[in-house]
């Protein structure tokens, strides 16, 4: 195997790639207004307009309010770069739901983005 990536539904891809520049991630734009690309170190996740994975994957997306089938975990150097992370998804559309706190054992915080997808981050 050479490399993986995560795929993950969006309503509006304009407003995720603002949401996830803005809280500090590289970011590059799709070809077109369906796709988007952000970087966590040299890992990509691309965001996909929901219509377009679902007709990718030939069924029903998850129903992010009502739960989710995955988190996407990300490590940090420090506490404050945490704190700092936090502190930029409140002010930019996103919802911390825990922390930023020792939580089982490592200081982080969970998070949701503007499409209910969950994160979890901590200092390893």
């Amino acid at each position: 195997m050479k490399s993986y990536w995560l795929n993950i539904p969006v309503k509006d891809v304009q407003a995720s790639m603002e949401f996830f520049g803005k809280i500090g991630f590289d970011v590059n734009p799709g070809k077109d207004e369906t796709l988007a690309q952000v970087l966590v170190g040299e890992q990509p996740i691309l965001l996909f307009r929901e219509d377009v994975l679902q007709s990718f994957i030939g069924g029903e997306l998850a129903d992010t309010s009502a739960g989710n089938e995955f988190v996407v975990s990300f490590n940090m150097e420090t506490n404050e770069e945490v704190d700092e992370l936090c502190r930029k998804i409140t002010l930019n559309g996103g919802s911390v739901l825990e922390g930023p706190a020792v939580i089982r054992g490592y200081y982080g915080c969970l998070f949701t983005d503007p499409d209910g997808h969950k994160y979890n981050v901590i200092v390893m």
